[in-house]
C-alpha cells in the first residue's frame, strides 16, 4: 500500500493537552500530576471527572459527569489559541456502555420503510412520465409498467431512471426553440430538476464559468446566488457525512439531500436509512466518544469517520470538522506505578532514539479478492515489512506463517505488529525501553485491571512496552489502523504517538483506544524512514 506523507502536522504541545481524572481516586490524580510535572502541562489544564472506579460507565453519567467540565476546558483552550487533546489517566472508566433502544428507534425504522416504498413509486412514475415526454407518449421500458412496487429493486429502478435521464438531458442539448415544443421543454426541465436535484444545474454552470473572461465571471458570480446556496448546503452535507445524524434529524437530512439531489438521491438515502439499525452497537470506548466532545446530534450507533485522516483531505468541510473534532489519548496500566513508568520510559527513549529490532507476524494469507478482509489485513502487514526494510536500517523480522512467534524468539523487540490470538498474550518478546506495538484482536484492551486477564494491551504494558493500542469491544478488523500507515508515520520522528494514531485510525465515536505518553516521539532525535520517501 502506498503512503501519503502527511505534511500538516498538529505540532502538539504539552500546553494543549488536557489532562482528565477520576476525583473519587486519589492514584488518579497522583498520576495526573506525576505527568502533567514531567511534560510541563499547566495545572489549570487538569480536569477531575466524577466518575465510577469501574472500567465501564452509563452513558447518561457520561454525558452528565464528564463531557460537561471537559468541554469547558477544552472550549477555553480553544478561545486562547490552543488546539487542544485530552489526555485520560489511570482510573478513568474505558467503555461507554450501549444505550436502551428507544420507541424513537422503531418508529424511524417504520419511517424509513414507508419511506422506500413511496419514493420508489415516485422515482418509478417520474421516470415514466419523463420517458412518455421524449418519446412523443410511448413507454419502452418495462419498469415502469410494473404495478407490485415491492417486486422491484430500487438498483432496477435507478437503472432505468438513469437511461431515461440521459436520453432526456440529450433531448435538451438538440432542442431547437419553436413554439410548439416550448411546452415539451418546459415539463422535461421541470421534471430533471425534480429528479435529480441542484448538482447537474451546479455542474453546467462550473463547465460555463470556466469558459468566461474574469470580468464576466465576476459579474455573474456576483449576482447568482445558486453556486452560493449550493455551497451551503454541500457544507451541511459535508458535516453530515463525519457526523451522521440522530433519528430525529432524519427529515431535515432527506429534505437537504433531495435538494442537492434529487428524489432519486432520496430514494437512495432512505434505502440506507431502511438497513440501518440506529439503536444498535452504541457502546463506545470512554476516549473515542471524547473525541466529540464539542459536537452536538451526532450519531450514536457504530462508527463515525475519522477527519485526520489524509484520505479526507480533499473532502467539502474537512478543515471545519477537524477544527471541531479533538484527538484523545490513554495513560492507563494495572497499576498507576506501570502508567507513570510509560512515561518515565517514553521519555527517556526520546533522547536517544528507539532502537532494537521491529518484529511483524503475518498469516501467510493470500489476498485473494477486496471482500477477504483477513486476506486483504495480513497484505498490510507485508506492505509494512516491505516498507520498513526498503526505506529504514532498523533491523526488521517478518514471520509468514500461520503461528505466532514462539516463545521467547524476539529478543531486543522496539516495535511490534501482528496477529491473532484472542484475548492470551503470548510471551515471545523482550521488549526493550520505549518499545512500541499492538496486537490485532478483538478484545485486547477489554480491562487493563482484572489481575487474571491475559489481554495483549494489559499485559504488553505489563511486560514493559511504552505504548500499544486495542479495542475496548469487538471493533471489526476495518477499525484497526493500517500498520502500513501507522509504523512509517511513528518511525519519521515528525508525528507525537497521538497525532499517528488520529492519522491513522479509521473511526472515531468507536471501540479503539490509545495508550501511552501521547507526546511520545520516538524517533524524534534518530529518524528511521525519511519523510520525503513515503511520498
Amino acid at each position: 500500500m502506498s503512503i501519503v506523507a502527511v505534511r500538516s502536522v498538529h505540532a502538539l504541545l504539552p500546553t494543549d493537552l488536557v489532562i482528565v481524572y477520576n476525583q473519587n481516586m486519589p492514584e488518579s490524580k497522583d498520576v495526573a500530576q506525576y505527568y502533567s510535572t514531567k511534560r510541563d502541562v499547566p495545572v489549570s489544564n487538569l480536569v477531575g471527572v466524577d466518575v465510577p472506579e469501574s472500567e465501564n460507565i452509563l452513558r447518561q453519567d457520561y454525558e452528565t459527569n464528564m463531557i460537561p467540565p471537559i468541554r469547558s476546558v477544552v472550549r477555553k483552550l480553544k478561545l486562547s489559541g490552543h488546539n487542544p487533546a485530552i489526555l485520560l489517566v489511570y482510573g478513568i472508566p474505558l467503555r461507554v456502555k450501549d444505550t436502551n433502544r428507544s420507541k424513537l428507534y422503531e418508529q424511524y425504522e417504520h419511517l424509513a420503510d414507508n419511506k422506500v416504498r413511496e419514493y420508489k413509486r415516485l422515482v418509478q412514475q417520474q421516470g415514466r412520465q419523463l420517458e412518455k415526454l421524449i418519446n412523443k407518449g410511448q413507454i419502452t421500458t418495462l419498469t415502469y409498467e410494473k404495478q407490485n412496487i415491492e417486486s422491484i429493486s430500487t438498483k432496477d429502478i435507478i437503472t432505468s431512471v438513469n437511461k431515461t435521464v440521459l436520453k432526456a438531458s440529450e433531448y435538451l442539448k438538440k432542442y431547437i426553440p419553436v413554439a410548439a415544443e416550448r411546452e415539451t421543454y418546459s415539463k422535461i426541465v421541470s421534471l430533471l430538476f425534480r429528479m435529480t436535484g441542484m448538482a447537474p444545474i451546479v455542474n453546467d454552470v462550473i463547465n460555463q464559468l470556466s469558459s468566461m473572461e474574469d470580468k464576466e465571471r465576476l459579474i455573474f458570480l456576483r449576482y447568482n446566488n445558486l453556486l452560493k446556496f449550493n455551497a451551503i448546503l454541500n457544507s451541511q452535507l459535508a458535516e453530515i457525512q463525519f457526523r451522521g445524524f440522530t433519528p430525529e434529524k432524519t427529515l431535515e437530512v432527506s429534505t437537504i439531500i433531495r435538494m442537492v439531489n434529487g428524489v432519486i438521491g432520496e430514494l437512495l438515502f432512505w434505502e440506507v436509512q431502511q438497513k440501518k439499525k440506529f439503536g444498535e452497537m452504541t457502546s463506545a470506548s470512554v476516549d473515542s466518544e471524547l473525541t466529540l466532545v464539542t459536537a452536538k446530534n451526532y450519531q450514536l450507533s457504530r462508527w463515525l469517520l475519522n477527519p485526520f485522516l489524509k484520505e479526507c483531505d480533499n473532502l467539502p468541510g474537512t478543515e471545519f470538522i477537524r477544527r471541531n473534532t479533538i484527538m484523545v489519548g490513554r495513560l492507563d496500566a494495572s497499576s498507576p506505578d506501570l502508567a507513570k513508568r510509560m512515561v518515565d520510559d517514553a521519555m527517556e527513549t526520546e533522547k536517544t532514539g528507539l532502537t532494537g529490532t521491529f518484529y511483524i507476524d503475518a498469516r501467510g494469507m493470500a489476498d485473494v479478492n477486496a471482500e477477504d478482509s483477513y486476506g486483504r489485513y495480513d497484505e498490510y502487514l507485508r506492505s509494512l515489512y516491505n516498507i520498513v526494510k526498503s526505506k529504514s536500517s532498523l533491523p526488521v523480522v517478518l514471520d509468514n506463517n500461520p503461528e505466532l512467534f514462539p516463545e521467547k524468539s524476539c529478543p531486543k523487540a522496539a516495535l511490534y505488529a501482528g496477529w491473532y490470538s484472542l484475548a492470551k498474550y503470548v510471551d515471545s518478546f523482550e521488549w526493550g525501553k520505549g518499545a512500541v506495538g499492538f496486537h490485532i484482536a478483538s478484545s485486547e484492551a477489554s480491562t487493563l485491571k482484572e489481575p487474571d486477564s491475559k489481554v495483549w494491551c494489559k499485559r504488553m504494558i505489563e511486560e514493559g512496552v511504552a505504548a500499544t493500542l486495542g479495542p475496548v469491544n469487538e471493533p471489526y478488523l476495518l477499525s484497526f489502523p493500517l500498520p502500513d500507515v501507522f509504523f512509517p508515520l511513528l518511525m519519521t520522528g515528525k508525528l507525537t504517538l497521538l497525532e499517528t494514531y488520529f492519522k491513522s485510525v479509521p473511526h472515531i465515536s468507536w471501540r479503539l483506544i490509545i495508550i501511552g505518553d501521547p507526546l511520545y516521539t520516538p524517533f524524534k532525535n534518530n529518524p528511521a524512514i525519511d519523510l520525503d520517501s513515503l511520498e
